[in-house]
């Protein structure tokens, strides 16, 4: 064979080769990059998406442009539906722009991009006690760490809503690395053989609709899932000297938060800031931790900030309450009823407790629930009364759940 003939079957090869695997890549979608058309029992369940959100949501953002985001982490990700009918017509498109694992400064970055990307006109933003509590060095000033990741390069603005120039190059290398990746491919063979109806899973909106969390608790129960949140969280708060200040006043991440309440007084868009609500064995262990002082240190810091920016523009709500809601028994491995009403485990809550608050926290008549003690709207006048009130309403519920346990033995 001569050096031109294997010269151009080299070339027709590698292009073969080239084109086969980008067009796999594409028609699957694995990290649903492309926007590619979703095909019950070929790619419609996205079973490698779990790690990617990263990747994802920075460009589906500004593909779908949404007029309502959803920001925070795994919690609203799988707790808060887009698609709700609890949602007022006002607010449009509306689509989860959360990131399990990111820091509370790339979650704000990201409301940042979204911002700059199209007509964001609504905000949910939740928080997490966890989020901000970390053993830390005091510092004199708050300073934004530099930009040295993947993510940030994506985002079209710093946190100074100043353009980054580096989005466009980012991009180029995300979709070419992505549509010629052998580890693409890999993970488009596991999506196509991967779709049973408890795969790992996002909408096209970005939510996670728990479908692997569903299988779980009916192929092993609830209790599984529990067991396993409490011990990670007996490491989470079993560490010593943690704080959720860098200095006196401030943080870093208190400091993202006040600039995304900045952002939203300058460009007139409504923001809500919500705290999670967690099964009361979450609370537990921060009180038990000895950590109860610094979460109410939180709530305060967060009162004051929304109140500092006084304004119709935004709203602080708490659900990280004791509650009829999140005070129930810790499910064994003996109960028949392996269900929950309104938690996976203690730190994530199911959608169906997400609807009493976009209830709650949109004013809307679409839930056949008391909402009273849903959650409560935070200000500068209420905030040391509902503290107050906790701490009687922690004591009052786990008495209850005592008594009620002892009459169950």
């Amino acid at each position: 064979m001569s050096i031109k003939k294997y010269t151009y079957l080299f070339v027709f090869f590698s292009c073969f080769i080239a084109i086969t695997l980008s067009s796999a890549n594409y028609l699957v979608d694995p990290y649903m990059l492309f926007n590619a058309d979703r095909i019950s029992g070929f790619n419609e369940k996205k079973a490698a998406v779990s790690n990617y959100s990263a990747l994802y949501k920075p460009y589906n953002v500004t593909h779908i442009q949404p007029q309502t985001i959803i920001v925070g982490n795994s919690r609203p990700e799988m707790g808060i539906d887009p698609e709700s009918s609890c949602w007022p017509a006002r607010n449009g498109t509306v689509y989860n722009l959360t990131f399990p694992g990111l820091s509370v400064h790339a979650q704000v970055g990201a409301l940042f991009h979204a911002v700059a990307a199209g007509d964001v006109r609504h905000i949910l933003l939740g928080v997490d006690f966890s989020d901000f509590l970390y053993s830390r060095e005091k510092v004199k000033e708050v300073n934004f760490p530099e930009h040295g990741s993947d993510f940030f390069d994506r985002l079209l603005v710093d946190e100074g809503f100043e353009e980054s120039g580096k989005s466009w190059l980012k991009t180029i290398q995300d979709y070419s690395s992505t549509l010629f990746s052998l580890n693409t491919l890999f993970d488009s063979i596991f999506t196509v053989i991967s779709q049973s109806p408890g795969s790992v899973n996002r909408t096209s909106l970005g939510f996670n609709p728990a479908l692997d969390y569903d299988e779980i608790v009916h192929r092993e129960g609830v209790w599984v899932l529990f067991e396993q949140t409490l011990g990670d969280l007996n490491k989470r708060f079993s560490k010593p000297d943690q704080t959720i200040y860098d200095s006196k006043q401030w943080s870093l991440e208190l400091k993202s938060i006040e600039r995304a309440i900045q952002l939203a007084n300058e460009r007139d868009i409504q923001l809500i800031l919500f705290m999670n609500p967690y099964h009361y064995t979450y609370l537990e262990h921060i009180h038990d931790a000895g950590y109860w002082n610094e979460f109410e240190d939180f709530k305060k810091s967060l009162t004051k900030l929304v109140n500092q920016y006084d304004g119709h523009q935004v709203a602080l709500w708490d659900f990280s309450l004791y509650s009829k809601y999140t005070v129930s028994s810790i499910p064994k491995k003996t109960d028949n009823n392996q269900t929950t009403n309104w938690f996976w485990e203690p730190a994530h809550y199911k959608s169906e407790f997400g609807e009493l608050l976009l209830a709650k926290m949109l004013d809307m008549n679409c839930i056949d629930e008391d909402l009273e003690q849903i959650g409560v709207k935070l200000n500068n006048i209420n905030i040391e009364d509902h503290l107050l009130q906790q701490k009687m309403q922690r004591l009052s519920f786990l008495q209850q759940l005592n008594r009620v346990s002892s009459e169950n033995q």
